[in-house]
């Protein structure tokens, strides 16, 4: 399984990225996906910024049976996504309806859009304990919040976290690439 996320993983949150990292940069603006609007009535426009070869990476893990999980602040939002970034497959999403109703309860719903305890929260309650598991997330706090529970797995688990203004780059791409070649199910 591998979980992924997509601002400061897929989406480079920069202007630029570096070009040192990726030839293939592409970006685009997507609304807000909440419909948000600036001052003057507008919709507010988000910037996407993602190498191609990010999203055949990922093309290859779902064409390869690796059960890809968004587990994204955008949630269900991320259904936008696939149309903007071309060959990026659908994926399903993981957010704290997986959870029982008295774990849901006790997270605090400010914490919503921000990556932290949901998410690891649910990467506990959704992942099988026999899963090999890729996790691909570029905030310190869920790699702090996660890392007891990663180490205490018994399933080889793999956690990648790019800096968040270039998201993934080449030496991330490799891990992933090796881990879905031992990982990915063999028909």
């Amino acid at each position: 399984m591998w979980l992924l996320d997509f601002d400061g993983v897929i989406n480079a949150l920069s202007k630029r990225g570096g070009r040192s990292f990726w030839p293939d940069w592409r970006s685009a603006t997507i609304d807000h996906p909440e419909g948000d609007r600036d001052r003057h009535g507008k919709p507010v426009k988000l910037p996407l910024l993602w190498s191609a070869t990010v999203v055949e990476t990922v093309a290859a893990a779902v064409d390869a049976g690796v059960a890809v999980q968004w587990l994204s602040t955008w949630r269900e939002h991320t259904r936008q996504l696939p149309p903007i970034l071309d060959g990026l497959p659908e994926i399903p999403w993981f957010d704290e309806n997986v959870l029982a109703a008295d774990a849901a309860d006790g997270l605090d719903a400010r914490e919503r859009m921000v990556s932290g305890p949901w998410k690891v929260a649910v990467a506990k309650a959704a992942v099988p304990g026999d899963a090999a598991l890729l996790w691909t997330e570029d905030a310190l706090s869920v790699d702090m919040l996660s890392e007891s529970w990663r180490k205490s797995r018994t399933a080889p688990t793999t956690f990648v976290r790019p800096h968040p203004a270039q998201g993934l780059i080449p030496r991330d791409v490799r891990v992933i690439r090796e881990w879905i070649a031992q990982y990915a199910p063999h028909p």
